[in-house]
């Protein structure tokens, strides 16, 4: 019913609920009416409008709708607001880079209850794991670690076989340290059939769920 309205920028939405309130939209809907205010969007705009009216509410009760999707888009969170891009890799001349090993250690440093691993490999990843590992030790963090445990072509061990290697091979070459992490896996990526098996491609690091970095990996 609304989705007309999204076309609408928010003075639009304003003008277009005044017009509704005391207006000549007040006296009745009119193409002519709708045209002055959303331009090349009046069509949309003027089906939107019939369908809220259709109801049977008054025209300015359609008022109040029409300023609250202008609330509402005016208390969005500009996204500019909570997201940084990190860009790594080889300096270039005017843009600004960053590394990602340290963005990640901020924000394990910064965590206070929770850290949650999402990877599709396990790859040079001690120094970050030794990290995690004394917070859990120290200030009792609780680390989740979501990992693809991948049933490698021609492999037809047991599932449970191939989890157990995992496991040991996690333990001793990434993991030495006492109090390991939660680890999960989809069952899926240990189908023997290839068209049913999953593949983990996220790259992430989230802290206590309102910081993450999201990281794009070849």
């Amino acid at each position: 019913m609304f989705k007309g309205l999204q076309n609408l920028s928010v003075s639009g939405l304003r003008a277009l609920a005044a017009s509704l309130r005391s207006g000549p939209l007040s006296l009745g809907l009119s193409h002519h009416a709708v045209s002055q205010i959303a331009g090349t969007s009046a069509l949309q705009v003027f089906d939107a409008l019939s369908e809220l009216l259709a109801t049977g509410i008054a025209p300015q009760h359609a008022a109040l709708v029409v300023d609250a999707i202008a609330d509402a888009r005016e208390s969005a969170i500009d996204p500019a607001q909570i997201l940084d891009l990190v860009l790594s890799g080889p300096e270039v001349p005017g843009i600004t880079t960053g590394d990602t090993l340290t963005t990640i250690r901020s924000l394990i440093a910064e965590a206070s209850r929770e850290v949650f691993m999402i990877g599709y490999a396990v790859h040079n990843a001690k120094p970050i794991f030794e990290l995690l590992a004394s917070r859990i030790a120290k200030d009792n963090l609780r680390v989740i670690v979501c990992i693809e445990i991948a049933r490698r072509i021609g492999d037809t061990s047991l599932d449970s076989e191939i989890v157990q290697r995992f496991a040991l091979e996690f333990r001793q070459k990434h993991w030495p340290w006492p109090y390991p992490p939660d680890v999960y896996c989809d069952p899926c990526s240990l189908s023997p059939d290839p068209v049913r098996r999953s593949r983990l491609h996220a790259t992430c690091v989230i802290a206590d769920r309102p910081k993450a970095i999201v990281t794009a990996a070849k």
